[in-house]
């Protein structure tokens, strides 16, 4: 499961949580738009801790 890591806090944001890279960005750009092309948000594998569930 990934989900949307800043970089600039150091901690997950945005509770999304999906199956791939590429689902998780997805749902970033619909979440925030263009502001996901920060350089502060990068896609990352979520610890087992974190997982959310299936939300």
């Amino acid at each position: 499961m990934y989900g949307i890591y800043n970089t600039m806090k150091k901690e997950f944001q945005f509770w999304i949580c999906e199956v791939t890279k590429k689902q998780a960005e997805k749902k970033l750009f619909e979440k925030i738009g263009k502001d996901a092309y920060k350089w502060r948000f990068e896609v990352k594998m979520l610890p087992e801790n974190k997982k959310l569930g299936g939300i």
